[in-house]
């Protein structure tokens, strides 16, 4: 959440059961968010911060993972890959970096626009996919009942744009997200991505998962959360660093 406040104003705060109400869009969102803990508690959100790693399907660690955000924009994310180097990118709510590394090992800063930024956010944090969806309400349709991850599954179409259609999960039973599909356009043709929601578990007032599954192709990259913390970052956490303040300087 590069920290995208959650915005669930267009989703009415007590949803009538799907049993009760005709399934529109809003109400399964609505239904989501009471599932994982209700909009008071995501609104009240300060800060969050996650630790995970990422594994080959031969169960090879690759990535290890460390994203922290905070209200105001606030952003530091480490990607760590075994055996090669680490990336870092972050933003101290005005001024967004990232920092990678030359052949010879000397980091090299860049100043990123906020989205490019966001981008990189979400492929981490998949807790902003879902806060962020009441935003595309005026694209989405209910697409009726599918099995997804071997589950009955209520299906949100959401068109992303002129050319782009995903589709999003939600657990008949327990309401919570259970994940997304997209098509990708690749040289070999069109590839089914799916993402999956797994391993549930409370984080002060909410449910959370840890775990993410993707899966293409059949082939599947595990990213496990091994630490969750909400409302618990030190905001110098996000001061800018030297070599950042000095390209902002420049501009």
């Amino acid at each position: 959440m590069a920290f995208t406040q959650p915005v669930w104003n267009p989703i009415p705060s007590k949803p009538p059961t799907v049993e009760s109400q005709k399934l529109t869009p809003s109400v399964i969102l609505s239904n989501a968010v009471q599932a994982i803990g209700g909009r008071r508690e995501l609104k009240s959100m300060e800060s969050f911060q996650l630790h995970g790693m990422m594994h080959l399907p031969n169960n090879r660690p690759v990535v290890e993972i460390e994203l922290a955000t905070s209200r105001g924009g606030k952003v530091l994310g480490v990607m760590s890959f075994v055996g090669l180097g680490q990336t870092r990118f972050g933003s101290d709510g005005t001024t967004a970096w990232e920092q990678s590394f030359e052949p010879d090992q000397s980091p090299n800063y860049t100043i990123i626009d906020q989205a490019t930024l966001s981008q990189k956010v979400k492929q981490i944090n998949w807790l902003e996919w879902f806060t962020t969806l009441p935003t595309h309400l005026e694209h989405m349709e209910y697409g009726g009942v599918a099995e997804f991850d071997g589950e009955q599954c209520l299906q949100l179409k959401i068109k992303t744009n002129a050319l782009r259609t995903e589709l999003a999960f939600f657990s008949k039973e327990t309401h919570r997200p259970k994940g997304r599909r997209t098509v990708e356009e690749t040289p070999n043709g069109d590839a089914v991505v799916d993402v999956y929601f797994r391993d549930w578990k409370r984080v002060d007032k909410l449910l959370l998962f840890h775990t993410v599954i993707f899966s293409r192709d059949g082939k599947q990259v595990t990213m496990s959360l091994d630490q969750i913390e909400v409302d618990q970052v030190d905001d110098s956490l996000f001061e800018l660093p030297s070599q950042v303040k000095k390209l902002r300087d420049q501009q």
